[in-house]
């Protein structure tokens, strides 16, 4: 009923705006662990895990992969790609921030801040009501830097002795 209204000259009059407020405190009130909790992860899970495509020409559509293939199997390919490659790369931060806080305890200091700028800016971002991919990209830096640790080799110093001497 609400949205026929609205429908009808697409202008939201003060009383449509307040049905529509009655509404949203309704469903908050009724699903709050969805309102706080499911709906912004889903926003974080989107923002990381979309591919950054808005210049190609790409639909960005991961999923549902079925449908996807069968509507442009060359697009779902690239894409489902470049999801992957962002799953990659946060794979490696992860794995690269662990493997660095186990090796040099005196960068701890530094990993949990970049960790803490990387949440912060994502618990940040899942509060807007239209986030966007590219909003997390300056979080790149900290993955790709995170991630590095991966194929980094440890010190002379942090590597057990096998000369005589």
């Amino acid at each position: 009923m609400m949205l026929e209204q609205y429908n009808q000259d697409l202008t939201l009059t003060p009383e449509e705006d307040a049905a529509f407020g009655r509404l949203a405190r309704e469903r908050r009130a009724r699903h709050r662990l969805r309102t706080y909790l499911l709906l912004p992860a889903g926003r974080a899970v989107t923002m990381w895990f979309t591919p950054r495509i808005e210049l190609l020409p790409l639909s960005g559509t991961v999923f549902p992969l079925v449908q996807s293939w069968e509507d442009d199997p060359i697009d779902q390919s690239v894409t489902a790609s470049l999801f992957l490659l962002n799953v990659l790369y946060l794979g490696l931060a992860v794995w690269g921030g662990v493997r660095l806080w186990q090796r040099a305890p005196v960068a701890r200091g530094a990993i949990a801040l970049l960790a803490t700028f990387v949440l912060l800016r994502t618990a940040f971002l899942t509060t807007l009501e239209t986030p966007e991919p590219r909003y997390v990209l300056v979080c790149f830096p900290v993955l790709v830097a995170l991630g590095a640790q991966v194929f980094a080799q440890p010190e002379a110093a942090d590597q057990p002795s096998t000369g005589s001497g």
